[in-house]
């Protein structure tokens, strides 16, 4: 059985509130409202979620919400639902990463429609992460010449190019290149680049 998406919705609104957790459940969704952002901020949720957002909070506006998150290191995709957003509070939304901004009222399948492409478009962005993190950690793990090889074959110089340039013997690049296959469980130039892409070596 497939795990319910936790929808998070901060509104002073009841009937806002009302409205949004009758739509997201009937869409199979596990739905927690607050009226306050500090009660919100508060409750520790699951960065797999999602949240549906005001901007006019009775303690904290919606756009200092998404600053605290964000300063918490919490990835969370967030749906700006308002009736007030002007165009300056919109284009600092998603600035600050807002996944969109939404002008109440939203027809039911629509918002349904988008709090799953959120929610697709979230485990894409920690997927991201993940691999990034993990490149990172393998990357590491190669000595200083070894990761000087391994960014000259990614520009796709031979052996002998490579030798002249470190000033090593061709025999001696070939093995630190060898090395660097075997360090990265990797099996192709591809791969390498991929992963010195990723851990941000190679623009």
């Amino acid at each position: 059985m497939k795990k319910k998406l936790p929808v998070y919705v901060v509104d002073d609104d009841i009937h806002v509130t009302d409205s949004l957790k009758s739509v997201s459940e009937y869409a199979g969704h596990q739905v927690f409202c607050f009226a306050t952002a500090r009660e919100f901020l508060h409750s520790q949720p699951e960065p797999s979620g999602v949240l549906i957002l005001d901007l006019k909070l009775p303690d904290i506006h919606g756009l200092e919400v998404q600053q605290r998150l964000v300063k918490k290191g919490v990835y969370l995709p967030i749906i700006i639902y308002s009736g007030t957003a002007d165009i300056p509070d919109t284009v600092s939304a998603l600035k600050e990463g807002a996944y969109t901004v939404l002008q109440k009222p939203v027809a039911a399948r629509q918002l349904i429609n988008v709090i799953n492409e959120a929610a697709a478009h979230a485990e894409k962005v920690r997927d991201d992460i993940v691999f990034r993190k993990k490149a990172s950690e393998q990357v590491a793990k190669l000595s200083p010449r070894e990761l000087s090889v391994a960014l000259l074959t990614a520009e796709g110089l031979s052996a002998t190019q490579m030798a002249e340039k470190l000033f090593i013997s061709k025999r001696t690049a070939e093995t630190h290149k060898s090395n660097i296959f075997k360090k990265l469980d990797i099996g192709s130039t591809a791969l390498l680049i991929r992963m010195l892409m990723l851990s941000e070596h190679l623009n």
